[in-house]
């Protein structure tokens, strides 16, 4: 399976879309190197399959094969060798509820292969349809797309950190998309203020970024959630959702017409 999967609008659009953590398949290796009662929770559950209306709507989108706890790529590269919290590592040492995943720390082979393998492509390509989208347009607008449990109780948390990614006029279009259908829209929330992905390229000259958090309980299941690998949804839910996501990514996309 190719370590990412890419969506080009035609014609190029100035709309992106980056879903980093869309997948939970790990790796052959990382199946035989981590224990086998580790519980990989806490990933942005469904969201290739949530969001594969994007494309159709001629928006650009980029996504991840595998899973965060393979390789976060919405961290700087800069940690990999921290074996810190999950929040602070490139790759986990600990699951997000603080488990540890290996017996051992993984050798700095393996460490320097998923690297090459699934963080360097993820960004090389993204930056690369940054950069064609900005040929077409004057400025491009990226949408990063998560989802959570624990840190807030809306159903949409926009992650800016704090006013630094994008412009006020791009931040309200998109809150008043959100609201227009019905969700509960928080700003920069404690814990959702926005990952590396964001305040990286939203520092670019002429692009604005901003982290989209869907909470758990507004698409797979109105439920309590724990440490848990989630494996089914409500499809119900799930399509009235998805839904409704369709009418406010067709209002951004014709909104940001007006930015450009």
């Amino acid at each position: 399976m190719d370590p990412i999967e890419i969506k080009r609008s035609n014609p190029i659009s100035a709309l992106i879309a980056s879903i980093p953590h869309g997948s939970s398949q790990i790796t052959p290796e990382m199946r035989e190197n981590k224990k086998s009662d580790t519980l990989l929770a806490n990933n942005d559950w469904f969201l290739n399959e949530l969001y594969n209306f994007l494309a159709g709507l001629h928006i650009t989108v980029l996504s991840a094969n595998y899973s965060r706890y393979v390789i976060d790529v919405n961290r700087d590269i800069n940690i990999k060798h921290l074996n810190e919290e999950y929040t602070r590592s490139l790759i986990y040492q600990k699951s997000t509820f603080g488990k540890e995943i290996y017996d051992t720390p993984l050798v700095d082979e393996i460490i320097s292969n998923r690297i090459q393998t699934f963080y360097m492509p993820y960004h090389n390509h993204l930056s690369e349809e940054i950069d064609t989208a900005l040929k077409e347009n004057n400025r491009v607008f990226l949408l990063d797309l998560h989802s959570f449990y624990v840190q807030s109780a809306a159903d949409v948390v926009l992650g800016t950190c704090e006013g630094k990614t994008c412009s006020k006029e791009f931040l309200y279009l998109v809150y008043n998309a959100f609201t227009s259908e019905g969700f509960v829209v928080r700003i920069d929330e404690k814990g959702l203020t926005g990952g590396y992905i964001v305040s990286h390229y939203g520092s670019l000259d002429n692009v604005e970024a901003i982290q989209i958090e869907l909470r758990y309980t507004s698409y797979i299941e109105n439920r309590e959630f724990g440490e848990e690998e989630v494996v089914k949804k409500n499809d119900t839910l799930f399509s009235e959702t998805q839904g409704r996501l369709i009418q406010v990514f067709k209002k951004i996309k014709v909104m940001i017409a007006g930015l450009n």
